[in-house]
Parts: structure tokens; C-alpha cells; sequence
């Protein structure tokens, strides 16, 4: 899957020359965290919230209430934007930018196409909806855990897929979580409330099943 398939098109941004009580308050209306900085259609820095609350005077200031509106008035978001913007590219991988946000701590991106047009923007939470539409968390399946040594997950694999194939149940996702440096487990999401008849078969034929989830009842063998 590419940015391109899941990233938000509707960007809300502003030039640098914005105030950032005007700043504060698109972000605050349009319920956002992060605003991209644009100048003649160029993304020229980014600005979040919090910085902005952070370059905000503290309520022990002594100036006056006036004085407060006058300065928020005249700094705008160039005063405080952050230059050095991480982007990605409409056809780059999920799993890509993914991995970026994640060492680099950062909780968007925005998107930018080969003319370095802000065409969309991911964020964190944008990439979580999306592992739970391929994790099948966004409607009802049956889940199977099965333990796999890791020598042998890649030999032993086909086999358990062809034994779903055998039941008839459709597979929503497959994953892989490493436990240790020998053992890895292998999640199995199916679309089928009935998988009693796949578990037997599976622990008769030599995979270690060690649990199994139907509804919201989970048997731990």
C-alpha cells in the first residue's frame, strides 16, 4: 500500500506571514495538532499547538491584558515554524514512512508530489486506522495464535494456510509477532464464526495451536 491510498487530501494550511492567535484558532476549529506552512504553494516549515501554546506569553507575565493581545498580534507563525520539514512522497510505502515517524518521533508528515506541491498529509493516527483495517480489527473475525519455531514458520506456513483453505475460512489478515530469538508466533484472522473443526485438525496435524478467540471468547490450550 502507497501514501497516496490512505493520505488525507483536504490540508489545511497557512502562509508564514499568520498571526498566531489566527493560527491557534483554525487549529483549535478544525480540531488539528500540526499546521503546514506554505508560500507560493511551496511548504516552507510546520507549527503544532503546543508550540505555539509554548511561545504564547505565561499567564505570570507582568504585562498587561493589552499588552498580552498586542504581542500574540504581532508574532506570526515564521517566528516559531520549524524549517527542516520530514516529508514523503504520495508512492511511498506505508511500512516506509511508517518506520520514519516512528525512529524520528514525529507525529505527521506531510505529503508533498514531484513538484514539491503539498498534495496531502499522514499522521500518527491516521497510520493507526489503517493497521486496524489490515490487522481485520474493523469487524467481527475468529483469531487463531499458533507457536512456530522461526528455523521452520516459512516451511510449515503453506501448510496451515492450505488446511484453512480446507475449512473454507477466509483469511482477513496473517502476522507474525518474534517472541524470543527462537520462537515466533503466527496470528491468523478469519472470517468465520465456526473454527472449532480448523483447531482440531491443526493440533491433530502437528501445529502447536495455543489459542484461539470466537466472539469475545478466547481458549487457551
Amino acid at each position: 500500500m502507497r501514501v497516496k491510498d490512505f493520505m488525507r487530501t483536504k490540508v489545511i494550511s497557512v502562509p508564514s506571514n499568520t498571526s498566531l492567535y489566527d493560527a491557534r484558532k483554525i487549529m483549535v476549529e478544525n480540531k488539528i495538532k500540526r499546521l503546514p506552512i506554505v508560500d507560493n504553494g511551496k511548504l516552507v516549515g510546520i507549527t503544532s499547538l503546543n508550540k505555539i501554546r509554548e511561545a504564547s506569553p505565561s499567564g505570570a507575565t507582568t504585562l498587561s491584558v493589552h499588552e498580552l493581545h498586542y504581542l500574540i498580534s504581532k508574532m506570526t507563525v515564521k517566528d516559531i515554524m520549524h524549517t527542516d520539514v520530514i516529508t514523503c512522497h504520495p508512492d511511498d510505502p506505508v511500512e516506509e514512512v511508517a518506520m520514519i515517524m516512528h525512529t524520528r518521533q514525529i507525529g505527521g508528515m506531510p505529503v508533498l508530489d514531484d513538484k514539491g506541491e503539498l498534495v496531502g498529509y499522514v499522521s500518527s493516527n491516521d497510520l493507526f486506522k489503517l493497521v486496524v483495517i489490515m490487522l481485520g480489527l474493523d469487524r467481527p473475525v475468529s483469531r487463531i495464535t499458533v507457536e512456530f519455531l522461526k528455523s521452520e514458520v516459512c516451511s510449515k506456513l503453506d501448510g496451515l494456510v492450505a488446511l484453512l483453505d480446507k475449512h473454507n475460512l477466509c483469511i482477513r489478515s496473517l502476522a507474525r509477532f518474534d517472541q524470543n530469538d527462537t520462537i515466533t508466533h503466527v496470528v491468523v484472522r478469519v472470517e468465520a464464526a465456526e473454527i472449532n473443526g480448523f483447531v482440531d485438525e491443526a493440533i491433530k496435524s502437528g501445529y502447536k495451536v495455543i489459542s484461539y478467540l470466537t466472539g469475545k471468547k478466547e481458549v487457551k490450550i
